[in-house]
């Protein structure tokens, strides 16, 4: 089935520049696979967490998978997308890393606090372009997605925790399809999740040389989920109390809300929009450039790419990108793109990685 997926995907890319691109009708596919992590490489923070602790507090990826068909400025068509995005303090981090490598604890309280959501969607999708200016230069798209969800995680913990020792206090806002986190409260029915979002891009051809966009990826967006499963509430732990014997004991208080015995609720999960903006510069025939800055809720990062463009349609291309400290090579026409990034191509010393191709047939 690989085989013959790239076997047409080259295909098409040689044959389609032979195409007239005034023609209005069109078929496209695209995919787009990007995740990034802080303070553990990709695999082991998947994994074990048991790689060189380095700083950081956030990770993140973004994929989406969509095939449609398109006439004159219009488009519709299929997506299927997985998001999931976290923010941590960097001492819950060497938390995690402490315990999950059985290293010795600090005598002091560790902050505690995750902030995470992740989904998984499928729908239909819709856009339509604006044109304006003369000869079209400037085109405006909204994009809006209606897709349906069943699995879902939308968590906040907050608190302390006092070395390896049950000490502390945790609050506890955890709404799920499945219980990952008290592996005990998952619903017997998966919820049933109806959402939407609204993109929107913007492209301006200031002149011959110079053009500028941006995207506004997930400007809107919300899923109303029903019969959620829920753990809400907090627990903490009094270290040292006296019983009538004399002797010391902690005793844990624990004060939470659950979806058990069938008391599920009703949940609307919203994301963090994402920002891109891009300057496109055409030096000559042969070469241009560009810079592309991209805000991912709290992470900025920073690209610079140059071209060799060749034949009619083609362009090959390389790039570095600031924070991720990826490298990025790519090939892409009108028809045809594949583009590839990563910091390292030892997967388990990657932190970045992202893969991105399209294919569009124009009749």
């Amino acid at each position: 089935m690989k085989k013959k997926i790239l076997l047409v995907g080259f295909s098409t890319a040689l044959i389609s520049p032979l195409a007239s691109a005034d023609n209005q009708f069109q078929i496209f596919t695209h995919f787009d696979a990007e995740i990034y992590t802080e303070a553990q490489p990709v695999q082991a923070f998947v994994d074990d967490f048991d790689a060189p602790l380095k700083s950081g507090d956030s990770a993140f990826t973004y994929n989406i998978f969509e095939v449609g068909v398109g006439y004159g400025n219009f488009k519709v068509g299929l997506q299927s997308r997985y998001d999931y995005v976290l923010n941590f303090d960097p001492d819950t981090a060497l938390y995690t890393h402490t315990e999950k490598n059985d290293l010795a604890f600090e005598d002091r309280f560790y902050t505690y606090y995750l902030d995470a959501k992740q989904a998984t969607s499928n729908g239909v999708f819709v856009s339509y372009d604006f044109k304006f200016l003369d000869k079209s230069a400037l085109t405006i798209t909204p994009k809006l997605s209606i897709f349906a969800s069943s699995h879902f995680q939308d968590a906040t913990v907050n608190g302390q925790i006092y070395s390896d020792e049950i000490e502390g206090a945790v609050t506890v806002d955890y709404n799920f399809s499945r219980d990952i986190l008290f592996k005990e409260f998952t619903p017997s029915d998966r919820p049933d999740g109806l959402g939407y979002s609204l993109d929107i891009f913007a492209d301006w051809q200031v002149n011959d040389e110079l053009q500028v966009g941006l995207s506004v990826k997930d400007l809107l967006y919300n899923t109303d989920y029903d019969d959620s499963g829920s753990v809400k509430g907090q627990t903490t732990e009094i270290p040292f109390s006296e019983d009538d014997n004399g002797d010391i004991v902690t005793q844990p208080t624990v004060s939470l809300q659950t979806s058990a015995y069938g008391n599920t609720q009703s949940h609307d999960l919203e994301m963090e929009m994402r920002l891109q903006a891009f300057a496109d510069y055409r030096i000559n025939e042969r070469f241009s450039t560009q810079l592309t800055i991209k805000r991912y809720d709290q992470d900025t990062f920073n690209q610079v790419k140059g071209r060799v463009h060749f034949w009619d349609h083609w362009k090959v291309q390389a790039g570095y990108e600031t924070k991720s400290e990826a490298f990025l090579v790519g090939i892409e026409n009108e028809y045809f793109g594949l583009n590839l990034q990563t910091d390292s191509l030892d997967l388990d010393k990657a932190y970045y990685a992202n893969v991105n191709w399209y294919m569009n047939i124009k009749f």
